[in-house]
């Protein structure tokens, strides 16, 4: 099936529904930690943490290929390759089972071992290895049809994708919270997530057989021979970026378990909470457009074209996060205290950093979306090695000789990003995806950033001077901090640059 809308449109409408469903989600995930916490404590939070995390590293065998399958899919939709784009799927979905497999039995080879991740504490409270089964076949689950799901991103529809995830995933949630006024089961509450991942899985399936009734067809058709070598050079970037990933974004919740306690990991998830719904929304808007960056590249735009998007969108993409980041930092401890009380409230130190940690994180995207987009894997495998045992032995040294608690694991990701990433990635995309202006990227990168710890300094040392007690008094403290941070961003922006982040230009374009 051809995507007859443009890629302006296309990577509009993905970003719009993407971000609404992403917001409804986040709404709806307060409403059911709200109901989890008061249930089933503060416990059973954070061995819902640790289960994640672990899960997190189980997906190595993933190996990333999603992102590199997406970028396979891109020449063929747009030229309208039909043979092709059936051959691919099928050897899709015979890598999607394996991976599938291969997820199921290292989780089961885990499961005995699970007791001992757990800092000097009892888990008589549940059983852990029923309660982390259940955990594992979700995640088996969402393996079997996602290169399905990939066929609609790549394609400019993961709209459809989305409405059919955040759909089901809202409903999951209010039989959750319903289930647990009944029956207060942690068990019931993992099948029913099982349950309709499978739900989802089978409509998503479905709808993709209908759209591209084609797939069946063509059953003698192989892989393209380029396609595969491809692959085959690109295998061994893909792992280092999956390890690179896992380490960092997966070892938070198991060192606090192991090293403090699984009342750490519940306390920190609750922050992750915000942070990650923050993320989902911030990443549908800015990641949804990758496939568009995609068609873009494979139909072979201009280079100053492609370079004229990228800082665009970079402009953008930067001014989102630090609406996100400034938000977060001057309103999350209000937020929490009214929420769930105030001893769930981090202080001054942790907070700027988590806050500093979730910045980096964010500008980040557009560069690994731009990463994706154009296939440049095999140029980041040794990147991702770098940064991972940066972070780890940041972390674990720091957690273990000081008693910085949460602070030492977020100063070992931080320390990963600073040393490692912010400079390595923009690197590989300007050399081998817009071929050049490095150095002048490089010199926005820095403005950026020099904004975003500005501004977060400013809004941590204010909680020594405003009563932040005061509702009213921190959501118009927060909005002046936003109106600041706004005024600074754009003077910046437009001094580095007149032809990025033109608002009567962006503006008008909306409007069309």
């Amino acid at each position: 099936m051809r995507n007859n809308l443009s890629r302006t449109r296309a990577a509009l409408l993905n970003s719009s529904i993407a971000s609404i469903g992403q917001i409804a989600t986040l709404v709806m995930q307060f409403v059911a930690r709200t109901f989890f916490i008061h249930i089933l404590g503060q416990q059973y939070l954070g061995l819902n943490g640790l289960f994640t995390n672990i899960l997190t590293f189980l997906n190595f065998a993933e190996l990333g290929i999603g992102s590199a399958i997406t970028y396979a899919l891109y020449e063929p939709l747009a030229t309208e390759n039909r043979p092709q784009i059936a051959a691919l799927m099928r050897q899709f979905k015979k890598w999607y089972q394996y991976i599938a497999l291969i997820v199921a039995i290292g989780g089961i080879i885990l499961t005995p071992f699970l007791p001992y991740l757990v800092h000097n504490q009892a888990t008589n409270f549940v059983n852990v290895y029923v309660a982390f089964l259940l955990a594992l076949g979700n995640t088996v689950a969402s393996y079997l049809v996602s290169y399905k799901r990939t066929l609609l991103i790549a394609n400019q529809q993961g709209y459809l994708n989305t409405i059919n995830t955040i759909g089901y995933s809202l409903v999951q949630q209010i039989v959750q919270v319903v289930f647990l006024l009944l029956y207060a089961n942690f068990y019931l509450y993992l099948f029913i997530q099982l349950l309709f991942m499978v739900i989802s899985n089978v409509h998503v399936s479905h709808v993709v057989d209908k759209m591209y009734p084609y797939l069946n067809d063509y059953k003698d058709e192989q892989v393209d021979r380029n396609t595969l070598s491809y692959f085959k050079k690109n295998i061994v970037g893909m792992l280092s970026s999956k390890v690179g990933g896992i380490v960092v974004n997966g070892t938070d919740n198991i060192l606090l378990s192991y090293f403090i306690g699984l009342d750490a990991v519940g306390l920190y998830s609750n922050y992750t909470l915000i942070l990650n719904g923050l993320t989902n929304v911030l990443n549908q808007a800015v990641t949804s457009v990758a496939s568009s960056v995609g068609n873009l590249a494979a139909s072979r735009g201009s280079q100053e074209k492609q370079k004229r998007v990228f800082y665009n969108y970079y402009a953008l993409s930067t001014l989102l996060v630090l609406f996100a980041t400034v938000g977060f930092t001057a309103f999350s401890s209000t937020f929490i205290r009214y929420w769930i009380g105030s001893r769930y409230i981090y202080t001054q130190l942790p907070l700027f950093l988590i806050s500093l940690n979730f910045y980096f994180q964010g500008i980040r995207q557009p560069v690994i979306t731009y990463t994706n987009a154009y296939g440049l894997y095999w140029y980041a495998r040794y990147k991702s090695i770098f940064e991972s045992v940066v972070n780890l032995v940041v972390s674990i040294v720091l957690i273990k000789f000081t008693g910085l608690g949460i602070s030492a694991v977020l100063l070992g990701t931080i320390t990963s990003n600073m040393l490692v990433n912010l400079w390595w990635e923009p690197l590989i995309v300007f050399k081998w995806g817009l071929k050049k202006g490095y150095l002048k990227f490089m010199l926005l990168n820095v403005i950026y950033i020099i904004i975003g710890i500005g501004m977060l300094g400013v809004i941590v040392y204010s909680t020594q001077i405003v009563d932040y007690n005061n509702i009213l008094l921190n959501v118009a403290t927060t909005a002046g901090f936003e109106l600041l941070m706004f005024v600074i961003f754009l003077v910046a922006t437009r001094l580095f640059s007149a032809d990025i982040f033109n608002l009567k230009s962006l503006l008008a374009k909306i409007k069309r």
